[in-house]
């Protein structure tokens, strides 16, 4: 079988331009990946080990008003800048 194989891709999958070549290989790795499933994958371990506070030198660090009201501030001067 790895003899056939070997011979169908010089035979025929070499003489192809790359880009077809890449179209192919793209098919196939589609097709191998492709879970027969309707079921969500299953998850390997607990995603909220990566969610938390972060406690930061500001004491307003989680001010949401505050942030609004620099990130305003901040563009307001870019663009004040940018028409001068």
């Amino acid at each position: 079988m790895q003899n056939d194989i070997q011979e169908i891709y010089q035979k025929t999958i070499l003489p192809l331009p790359e880009k077809e070549q890449l179209k192919l290989a793209s098919m196939i790795l589609a097709k191998v990946t492709k879970e027969d499933t309707d079921e969500p994958p299953t998850r390997k371990g607990d995603i909220t080990k990566f969610s938390g506070m972060f406690k930061g030198g500001d004491p307003d660090g989680s001010d949401n008003d505050k942030i609004d009201a620099d990130l305003a501030r901040a563009y307001l001067e870019d663009y004040e800048r940018s028409k001068s």
